[in-house]
């Protein structure tokens, strides 16, 4: 089964554990394997887990503050970290515990005192675990030509922001993209060199895009869309603007547009549940579309906002 998982290095670990001593044996026993981040605190934990995105957690059961059970039912509130393996470390070894691990969200569990030997080999097997889930789910939602997300993800990824920016009331951003006079470059220089510009156009956004949840999507033909959860108006316009300001100096030419160069153009629209209490995930898109084809029409290779 994991014979196309060899490498691990490239993993991150967390270790969420209160006890200075026990903390630095779990690191020690799994330091060879990946990068290990250690914590004291669940809530500390929680946080840079949901902003770093990690690929296994080591948790103690008791913690000062929320305990290791409630910070992995947090998790499993969303649907991204709860992709995120968490193995209990713990003392607590009778039947009705374990059953509280497991209905917390739990992959497993590891009695205290810890066997560093078997510690070791269950680390391995649950990043071997979500490593290959991670690939299967890549194949399964990345476009073959420009290894952007492609529309089943996007429609996915959608809803599932759209409800976490409500719950949250933190704002969501949109951006739809779509590459000016592309049928003139299609028929001007051929399709294999627009396959061509497609590509070179999301390996260009992705140098802008940095952030574990901002991704870009390839929504349909040469148009593209970028989700920004917790991103303000503000802050994607600006993004917006670096995205198609970089790849325009990419200078790629195009002698059938008046631009003299291939350029791309971009709307933007931004939801909060506070301000826009009736708006459904759809009306978004087409709020950031609407604000894309004002673009269009007002010259071209330009940011145009929906708010």
């Amino acid at each position: 089964m994991f014979e196309e998982v060899a490498e691990l290095s490239d993993c991150t670990i967390v270790v969420v554990e209160d006890s200075p001593l026990t903390q630095k044996v779990l690191c020690a026993c799994v330091e060879d394997i990946c990068n290990v981040v250690a914590f004291e605190s669940a809530e500390k934990a929680v946080e840079y887990i949901k902003l770093t995105l990690p690929d296994l957690v080591l948790m103690d059961w008791m913690l000062e503050g929320i305990t290791g059970i409630e910070a992995c039912t947090e998790l499993q509130k969303d649907p991204i970290t709860a992709r995120i393996p968490v193995i209990f470390v713990t003392s607590n070894i009778k039947e009705n515990q374990q059953e509280m691990c497991w209905d917390a969200g739990a992959v497993d569990f590891i009695s205290k005192p810890i066997v560093a030997r078997t510690l070791f080999n269950r680390v391995i097997t649950h990043l071997k675990y979500k490593k290959q889930a991670d690939q299967l789910r890549e194949y399964s939602y990345v476009d073959g030509l420009t290894g952007a997300f492609n529309r089943r993800l996007f429609d996915s990824d959608l809803d599932k922001h759209f409800r976490s920016s409500k719950r949250a009331n933190s704002p969501l951003s949109i951006i739809m993209l779509d590459v000016d006079y592309f049928k003139l470059y299609n028929d001007e220089y051929g399709h294999l060199m627009g396959d061509d510009v497609l590509k070179l156009f999301v390996d260009s956004v992705h140098h802008q895009i940095r952030r574990p949840l901002d991704a870009i999507y390839r929504y349909g033909g040469e148009e593209f869309a970028i989700l920004l959860p917790n991103t303000p108006y503000t802050s994607s316009l600006e993004i917006a603007k670096r995205v198609i300001q970089s790849f325009f100096e990419s200078a790629i030419a195009h002698n059938k547009s008046p631009l003299n160069y291939v350029s791309v153009s971009a709307g933007v629209a931004t939801y909060i549940s506070s301000e826009h209490t009736k708006m459904t995930h759809l009306e978004l898109v087409l709020n950031a579309d609407k604000a894309l084809y004002k673009a269009k029409g007002n010259g071209k290779n330009r940011v145009c906002g929906a708010n």
